[in-house]
């Protein structure tokens, strides 16, 4: 396998690698019709999230941080 020397942008289509290859021969293949259904179920089936509680440690180390929030994001 080698390495690309060139710097590729958002843009830019990269070359395939091997595990492109490999993916490209897989067969595609078409979910059951129930398949979100049976995730909507399940998921509303999980436990609620439970509230989390507020930690003194956090809360002083969270002071060591300078907030500009009035400046443009660096």
């Amino acid at each position: 396998m080698q390495y690309a020397r060139h710097v590729y942008r958002a843009e830019d289509t990269l070359p395939n690698d091997e595990v492109d290859d490999l993916f490209g021969k897989l067969q595609q293949i078409q979910p059951p019709p129930s398949l979100i259904q049976r995730i909507l179920t399940s998921v509303t089936k999980l436990p609620k999230p439970q509230p989390v509680e507020q930690n003194s440690e956090i809360d002083e180390l969270d002071t060591l941080v300078v907030r500009k929030e009035m400046l443009p994001p660096s």
